[in-house]
């Protein structure tokens, strides 16, 4: 299970699919059906610091489906990240003056990229390491 590090992500899966999301209340999964001629988009941890929260990089997972077993799974994903020197930071007009306030500091992409590539390495499991760890602002929970 993890987060996409990049801005966004982009995927085509074959028709035997095994893109599993987590749901917004965090306790279930639910799977991404293949659709013909359908990609999908999945926001990543930079969008979602970038947009203060308001779009939600979401945990996911790959599975292999029991028929897979027979078949070759085929998929395509790009990865599209801001420069490792632009700095990420919600703008005024996106955090508003509501109770909400500012949930992420700024941070330089390249700094975040490090720090999940140092802290995930050799390992499966990669939540605990999000931009929520990183850079989420010290008054929030």
């Amino acid at each position: 299970m993890h987060t996409d590090m990049s801005c966004i992500t982009i995927v085509d899966q074959d028709d035997i699919g095994g893109l599993q999301v987590r749901t917004r209340d965090g306790i279930g999964l639910m799977d991404i059906n293949p659709k013909d001629e359908a990609l999908v988009v999945n926001v990543g941890d930079l969008l979602h610091a970038w947009t203060n929260g308001r779009l939600r990089s979401s945990q996911h997972r790959v599975v292999l489906k029991r028929h897979s077993f027979v078949e070759n799974r085929f998929s395509l994903a790009f990865f599209w990240c801001f420069e490792d020197q632009k700095v990420v930071f919600a703008p005024d007009e996106v955090v508003g003056g509501g109770e909400r306030g500012r949930v992420f500091r700024s941070f330089k992409c390249g700094e975040y990229l490090r720090f999940r590539e140092s802290n995930e390495k050799g390992k499966f499991e990669k939540v605990g390491h999000t931009v929520e760890d990183f850079a989420r602002t010290e008054d929030r929970n």
